[in-house]
């Protein structure tokens, strides 16, 4: 029986991408901020240093932005670490506690 699993982003590898995505456009970061309409660059620099990802409206306009798929710009992890199954845990809670838990195991 195959399990479903979720594969999460890996934050630091998007926000490198993103970087060079950007830079190779010949985009600065003010410009991403205005076109985004943003009213402060942090939010980009987050995305960029890997602290957080794009919200799904400013990563689908990006994208149009910087002429790429929203798929060519996230990078998934590849550890098996952070692979968790749904089927076992539904609940958000069992979740991170069986995240946690494997955490712990492996250390």
């Amino acid at each position: 029986m195959k399990k479903d699993v979720c594969v999460c982003l890996d934050l630091i590898m998007t926000g490198k991408v993103i970087r060079n995505k950007i830079m190779k456009s010949g985009f600065t970061i003010k410009d991403i901020q205005q076109k985004l309409n943003l009213s402060c660059p942090q939010p980009i620099y987050r995305w960029l240093n890997g602290q957080t990802l794009p919200s799904l409206d400013n990563l689908y306009m990006l994208s149009g932005i910087l002429a790429l798929p929203m798929e060519k710009l996230l990078m998934p992890r590849n550890d098996k670490m952070w692979l968790i199954h749904i089927s076992e845990n539904k609940e958000p809670k069992k979740r991170i506690k069986s995240y946690f838990g494997a955490v712990n195991h492996h250390e």
